[in-house]
């Protein structure tokens, strides 16, 4: 996955226990997965970018924010890796096309 999309498997594994565990914080998080927070924070940062964790503020009675998470289902993580592979094999093949012709 971190090849094709960018996500590797500590990040993958983050996105399963949100999955899991709807409505986490990153310290429940890194509570389950037995990590530092700030390695979860790190690690949540390509599942924010690609959309495959979402977070959702909510504020706390002592004046802060905390972030609630929540994870694509999986059949549309799954539909996104499919057309990631897709994407990412078509630009392999693409590439070892050009090399040949040379």
């Amino acid at each position: 996955m971190a090849t094709v999309c960018g996500v590797h498997i500590a990040a993958f594994r983050v996105y399963l226990t949100v999955l899991d565990h709807p409505h986490s914080t990153i310290a429940e998080i890194a509570e389950i997965l037995d990590r530092d927070q700030s390695t979860i924070g790190k690690q949540l940062q390509p599942l924010y970018e690609q959309e495959l964790v979402t977070r959702y503020p909510r504020t706390v009675n002592s004046g802060g924010v905390k972030y609630l998470h929540v994870a694509q289902p999986l059949p549309e993580m799954t539909e996104w890796l499919q057309h990631e592979v897709n994407s990412w094999t078509n630009a392999v093949t693409s590439q070892l096309s050009q090399l040949s012709s040379e």
